[in-house]
């Protein structure tokens, strides 16, 4: 998921730091064909919890050992798509280093996403994502066919002028989420106590079955205010998506809404905290 390849891209680039290695997962030069599965699309909630023009404020922060901070800010946002694709929304999301210890480490991370949805059912139809830490610029895109059941997965190292691109097709699902949308599809769902919701993810030419587990109501306090809210297990760990453990936790404002208002990854070494800090409509 988004957020979290943000966070643990910013926990390895600590580690490497402090002289310690974290395994991290490097795009390959051919991308393996995405599993073959046949999702159906779930029921949406019309109209939608969040409306074009929404912009969302994070801040990203860590506890390692001795360290400990904000290491960054994201941002999402929900605008309409061109005119010529009346029944779709364009959704962004930007992150980048910032604070006290990128300063100290000398980090310059910053991931730029988009995704291209169904304002009907929220699948993905287009998707793209740069990677960029001062030294290289990884551009990622995806190109979904949903009613052939094809996906186009291209890769750039951009800052390799003598390499080409790399494009594979593999068999898609007929309805899924990217690393981004699924945040805005989550929006969507009843999240009942104890509901498993399924969650099939594309993601660099491969296709990830993940679920969300509903938990329990509790109260938070972020940077944006006090929210009741809702809270869920996003289940991306242990080979599902992330293969190092590790556990991930989502916090959704029990209202209308349904504002992602704080996320909190927990790994065997480190502690990763995402607050929302300001909301913009």
């Amino acid at each position: 998921m988004f957020i979290l390849q943000v966070s643990i891209s910013a926990l390895a680039q600590a580690d490497k730091a402090t002289e310690k290695t974290v395994e991290t997962a490097k795009p390959a030069d051919t991308v393996a064909k995405a599993e073959t599965a046949k999702p159906t699309a779930p029921k949406i909630t019309q109209p939608l919890p969040f409306k074009a023009g929404e912009s969302l404020l994070y801040d990203i922060s860590f506890d390692k050992l001795i360290f400990s901070g904000k290491v960054g800010e994201m941002t999402l946002s929900a605008e309409k798509a061109t005119a010529d694709k009346p029944h779709m929304l364009a959704l962004k999301g930007e992150v980048a280093t910032k604070g006290f210890l990128p300063t100290l480490f000398k980090l310059n991370l910053s991931q730029h996403m988009s995704a291209l949805v169904s304002s009907e059912d929220l699948g993905v139809s287009e998707s793209s994502k740069i990677i960029e830490d001062g030294k290289s610029r990884k551009e990622h895109s995806m190109q979904i066919n949903q009613e052939k059941g094809v996906m186009t997965y291209t890769f750039r190292n951009a800052m390799d002028k003598t390499a080409q691109p790399t494009t594979t097709e593999s068999p898609s699902p007929g309805w899924a989420q990217d690393i981004l949308s699924v945040f805005y599809f989550a929006r969507t769902q009843d999240l009942k106590d104890g509901a498993v919701i399924p969650l099939p993810i594309l993601d660099e030419g491969k296709l990830h079955n993940t679920e969300m587990v509903v938990e329990q109501r509790e109260e938070v306090k972020v940077g944006a205010g006090k929210f009741k809210a809702i809270k869920v297990n996003a289940k991306v760990f242990s080979g599902r998506f992330i293969k190092r453990n590790g556990e991930m936790f989502i916090w959704f404002s029990d209202d209308a809404r349904r504002l992602p208002v704080k996320a909190k990854i927990k790994l065997p070494n480190a502690t990763v905290n995402i607050e929302l800090k300001k909301i913009q409509s």
